[in-house]
């Protein structure tokens, strides 16, 4: 039987550090400022620390982040039974705080213990703060990232570029009247264009373009082979090329089930001489689906084109007596033929008790 333990005894930890960007992990202090809190934390509460993994340059959106996989797989393992983290280091999504505590932290066997002595999944209590915690970092996140699509929307409205300069040009250190960096042309991507257009003049492609810029060991900005698209672009973006303006698919037909409709349209398919396969790539095109959705078999499009040629009392007893002649019960024949087309005089799906009259007045004419 299990017995409560004091919130501290007999803990063995990892600690878990993040930065949200590679200059953080390379210039910064943030990570070693984490370790050294999460190192007196242990020390002051009497917490064996094996081992500190850590995250540079990922953000606190997803749990898919190497350092913090290897974390939870130590617990997983039993290789340590508590997690010590500053919270919105660990995650900034309620979602996945959710999903970690139902999996890993809601039992005594592990617990989550965050910094700032306010978080201890130990007690209910303590979970109860941590998702009010968590959606308090998720909110923090997604103001954020408000703040930051609106004032990026304002400097895209003033004209403002955003982003690297494109190819040929730099941004210098002079600004315009707008207070806006001026671009400064860069002599050696502008021979590269040059050659671009003198390529494009003899009649070549965008991709013979590439491949003889290629072939030519000519590098693109950061040192790659070039593309399709990264030619076309550098021609577009200094105004030696136009994009031909796209066209707006109209509004597509909605599909539907339409056995009447499916078996005219067939019947004049057929008399064109097309495959019982063309017809049905036909009808699909045409927005005509079978019953339960899907494409036309070539087995549907003979059901169709039999049902047309001949009465459709007679054809729906034919095939309702072929298939209990297989030994197909009522409800499943009711499916068959609604999926072959037949329909009840009244519309709608075949009943058992309809298909059982279906049957029985085929067996009254054969008997005559």
């Amino acid at each position: 039987m299990r017995t409560h333990q004091p919130p501290h005894a007999s803990k063995t930890a990892i600690g878990y550090v993040r930065v949200s960007t590679p200059e953080q992990a390379t210039d910064g202090v943030s990570l070693d400022a984490q370790r050294d809190r999460l190192r007196a934390y242990c020390k002051l509460n009497v917490i064996r620390l094996i081992d500190i993994k850590a995250d540079e340059g990922y953000s606190g959106s997803t749990l898919e982040r190497p350092g913090l996989q290897a974390a939870l797989q130590m617990l997983r393992r039993g290789r340590a039974n508590t997690l010590v983290v500053k919270l919105n280091r660990l995650s900034r999504s309620l979602r996945d705080v959710c999903t970690l505590v139902e999996e890993l932290f809601s039992d005594e066997q592990n617990h989550l213990l965050s910094l700032c002595s306010m978080v201890n999944t130990h007690p209910a209590a303590g979970r109860m703060v941590l998702m009010n915690l968590a959606n308090y970092c998720q909110f923090e996140r997604e103001m954020i990232s408000e703040r930051t699509r609106d004032a990026l929307q304002h400097m895209k409205a003033q004209g403002i570029r955003l982003g690297p300069a494109h190819y040929g040009y730099t941004q210098g250190d002079q600004l315009d009247e707008h207070g806006r960096r001026v671009l400064v042309p860069i002599e050696s991507e502008q021979a590269v264009i040059a050659k671009m257009v003198a390529l494009r003049t003899e009649g070549l492609s965008f991709s013979q373009v590439t491949q003889r810029l290629n072939d030519e060991g000519v590098p693109a900005r950061r040192g790659g082979p070039w593309r399709l698209n990264g030619v076309r672009n550098a021609l577009m973006h200094n105004g030696k090329h136009t994009a031909r303006p796209t066209k707006r698919p109209g509004p597509r037909l909605p599909l539907r089930y339409d056995p009447d409709a499916a078996t005219e349209r067939a019947t004049e398919l057929r008399a064109q001489g097309l495959s019982y396969h063309a017809i049905g790539v036909q009808l699909r095109k045409e927005r005509l689906t079978p019953l339960r959705g899907g494409i036309w078999h070539p087995a549907q499009v003979s059901q169709l084109l039999q049902a047309a040629t001949t009465s459709d009392r007679e054809a729906t007893t034919r095939r309702a007596a072929e298939h209990r002649a297989q030994g197909i019960q009522l409800r499943e024949i009711g499916i068959r033929l609604a999926t072959e087309g037949f329909r009840p005089p009244e519309g709608g799906l075949w009943h058992p008790s309809q298909v059982h009259a279906l049957l029985a007045s085929a067996q009254q004419e054969a008997d005559v």
